[in-house]
């Protein structure tokens, strides 16, 4: 076993391939021997920030978009919702275009064969301002959707978290938006849903909302692990829960929760973020929305941690905050804090198994915080990657977003069969504009937009 060393990674694309606002690759999986990555444009303005799905060809390295969302015109409450994509302040305040995309992000893909599916299938979540669907694909080509928008209510933003389990697909509704307001993190109710036969359209509640608990605002992560499916949530007010079921029987299944409270971190552990088996064992990455602070639920600042769920129930701190807890004193087991020794790393976003060595991606808002209070500074930091054999010594791959500063998150990471690929969210836009409110930016003018992939 041994950790892919940082001058292994080269360029596979940049800029969002040609579209400077797909800031975010939001998802990869690979199918038929080939890389397709899910792109998203979270802060849409018009008809060319769309939903997009890209294949990468690994033996010429050519590129085809095998998926775009179709572009439709925005009613009066298409455009009041449109208004929201931009952020706050400024941004906000800049009215959408009379016309954009069915969806402007495909934020989960996984590969799935229903009961109806004469073969594995392509399956991607979307995100939406007509509300949240599930695509279906057999060829990789052509797709389409078998799920209502929203399953039933167009105010669920997105569908993510596809995993497969127990011969059923199992999915997460997540995020409002309506003409009211947006919120990006929770969906109108803290659901999961699931399926043994997508193509037909039909899903079911697969648990009671928030597990019966009303302190779980959000079902924000799946894992299939150890004979189980974990589902992770989100809790300003007590800090995640960790539940697990064995899906068997009929929908809503019988669950079981393993870890409450943010594992005794309570808030300082908000959510939970990527999931992983490794050894045996669950590892878990936490997070808080935006930078470490989620100001609708006054929250944080703090940093990611790690923890790690044996099959028996017990469980350890990777890094994070010593504490005691009820079932006594967890200490990290790497000697790290949390974020790793970097109080800027707000989250665990992605991780991925590959010979043998976990990988784990972390989201960095050091180069914001430099905009916003560094008057003027130049902007330093980006997103890091960070490894281990064991899961307990971890060591630096890529820092610094791997050269570019507006690089600050790994969204997405995946090991295939030709090496590790690791794509980023850019935020060279958002940088800009608040370097040049607070004095600075000069250093951002010719920085491109979109995001990167990177190949090990």
């Amino acid at each position: 076993m041994s950790i892919l060393d940082a001058g292994q990674f080269v360029p596979v694309a940049t800029g969002g391939l040609g579209h400077p606002g797909s800031t975010l690759a939001h998802s990869m999986v690979w199918f038929r021997d080939a890389l397709y990555l899910g792109a998203s444009a979270p802060a849409a303005r018009g008809p060319e920030d769309l939903g997009r799905i890209h294949r990468l060809d690994p033996a010429t390295g050519a590129w085809d978009e095998v998926f775009a969302a179709p572009v439709q015109a925005l009613d009066e409450d298409a455009q009041a919702r449109a208004v929201w994509l931009g952020g706050g302040g400024i941004l906000r305040q800049r009215q959408p275009a009379e016309a954009m995309g069915r969806a402007f992000g495909i934020c989960a893909m996984t590969v799935f064969q229903g009961a109806s599916d004469a073969a594995h299938c392509l399956y991607a979540g979307t995100m939406s301002l007509w509300g949240g669907q599930v695509l279906r694909s057999e060829d990789g080509i052509s797709f389409a959707p078998v799920m209502a928008p929203g399953n039933g209510d167009d105010s669920v933003m997105s569908i993510r978290g596809l995993t497969a389990f127990g011969g059923r697909l199992f999915a997460l509704p997540s995020g409002t938006i309506t003409a009211e307001g947006l919120d990006r993190e929770r969906a109108p109710q803290a659901i999961v849903l699931v399926s043994d036969d997508p193509a037909g359209g039909v899903w079911t509640e697969a648990c009671l909302p928030g597990f019966g608990d009303p302190a779980n605002r959000g079902v924000v992560s799946l894992c299939a692990a150890q004979g189980h499916l974990y589902a992770g949530t989100s809790s300003p007010a007590r800090g995640f829960q960790l539940w697990r079921t064995k899906a068997e029987g009929a929908a809503p299944y019988v669950w079981e929760r393993v870890l409450t409270d943010g594992a005794f971190r309570y808030t300082h552990n908000l959510s939970t973020a990527a999931m992983a088996e490794f050894g045996g064992d669950l590892f878990i990455g936490t997070r808080i929305p935006g930078f470490g602070y989620d100001a609708d639920s006054d929250v944080g600042p703090a940093a990611c941690e790690m923890i790690r769920q044996r099959p028996d129930g017990r469980w350890d701190l990777i890094f994070g905050e010593p504490r005691f807890t009820p079932d006594g004193l967890k200490v990290p087991l790497s000697a790290m804090g949390p974020g790793l020794g970097d109080p800027y790393n707000s989250a665990i976003w992605s991780m991925a198994v590959q010979d043998g060595a976990l990988y784990i991606g972390t989201q960095s808002w050091e180069p914001n915080d430099i905009a916003m209070n560094g008057g003027g500074a130049p902007l330093r930091g980006g997103f890091q990657l960070w490894a281990s054999t064991d899961g307990e010594a971890w060591v630096p791959v890529l820092v610094d977003g791997n050269g570019s500063v507006t690089s600050t998150g790994v969204r997405a990471l995946l090991a295939s069969p030709v090496g590790l690929f690791l794509g980023t969210v850019n935020h060279s836009r958002l940088l800009q504009t608040q370097a040049l409110l607070h004095g600075g930016g000069a250093d951002l003018a010719e920085v491109s937009a979109g995001f990167d992939v990177w190949l090990a």
